[in-house]
């Protein structure tokens, strides 16, 4: 009979610290998964601005698109509950940052300046929802004809 106790509660705990080590595991290929995609959004960004050049009116502008990844709940992952990619003023740079929903954040510096749909202003990038997500990076003239990228998220 002391056998069986002693099996139950040995399993017990060993299920208990798996669960754990799962946990913790989530947040860390959650937080993997997001820095792939940033570098992916930063790689973009960056080729399209030092090889592209703008065109003159009337033609396409020069375009990326990026597809990353952004994890849901699950048992191996944690979901993201916010992420944005905001431009740094008067600086060639842009921070992403995130939430997970296990309260762990993090910021990640961009090296090109990624505004949201308007290149005459500052706003962040809020890229939302869980899943395979596509960004639009587009090289357009600001008000004084200098190249900036704009951001433009799918739905």
């Amino acid at each position: 009979m002391i056998r069986y106790v002693l099996a139950a509660l040995l399993t017990v705990a060993i299920l208990g610290l798996a669960g754990a080590a799962i946990d913790a595991g989530a947040s860390d290929t959650t937080e993997r998964d997001l820095h792939r995609g940033i570098a992916d959004v930063e790689e973009a960004a960056v080729e399209l601005a030092e090889y592209e050049e703008l065109t003159p009116p009337g033609h396409p502008d020069p375009q990326r698109v990026v597809e990353f990844s952004i994890p849901g709940r699950s048992l191996i992952t944690e979901g993201v509950s916010h992420l944005e990619i905001e431009p740094v003023a008067d600086a060639d740079a842009s921070i992403a940052r995130y939430v997970l929903d296990d309260g762990t954040t993090d910021r990640e510096v961009i090296e090109q300046r990624i505004v949201y749909r308007d290149p005459t202003d500052d706003r962040s990038t809020e890229i939302e929802g869980s899943g395979t997500r596509t960004l639009r990076l587009v090289l357009v003239p600001d008000e004084n004809g200098d190249p900036v990228v704009v951001a433009e998220p799918s739905a």
